[in-house]
């Protein structure tokens, strides 16, 4: 799988920082409303790392979308692979991997390259809006 470039390795390193078990999480909000809040969960693990589901979220009709929410597999060499896309007000989900019994038994790789181009620029767009 490709992974995510060295300077959003960088800013993932700090959105993910102290985020250990599963459940763990934070919102950043140095943007004072400017900006969508950015919202960082362990969401869980398997066999090759941890998983951590980084989001914007806004309400329409009562109702949380997500704009978007992206997965992340952080891998034994420390860097961070995208593996799921999701797009609420376009009705878009992506997953760039096949599980099997909780593993990772194969992957998209079309897919899961756009997702690691798209998550360098977002987490530069993070960065620059929340301060980082």
């Amino acid at each position: 799988m490709i992974g995510i470039n060295k300077q959003a390795k960088s800013i993932m390193d700090k959105l993910t920082q102290g985020l250990n078990e599963p459940g763990d999480h934070r919102e950043i909000d140095n943007a004072q409303g400017a900006f969508m809040s950015v919202h960082v969960e362990q969401v869980g693990n398997c066999d090759l790392g941890q998983l951590f589901s980084i989001a914007h979220y806004y309400a329409q009709n009562g109702d949380l979308m997500k704009d978007p929410d992206m997965v992340f597999l952080k891998g034994a060499d420390g860097n961070y692979y995208p593996i799921e896309f999701q797009q609420d007000n376009l009705g878009i989900y992506q997953c760039a991997v096949e599980w099997e019994g909780g593993r990772i038994n194969g992957y998209r790789q079309k897919i899961q390259k756009d997702m690691a181009v798209f998550a360098g620029t977002w987490m530069k767009n993070i960065r620059s809006q929340q301060g980082i």
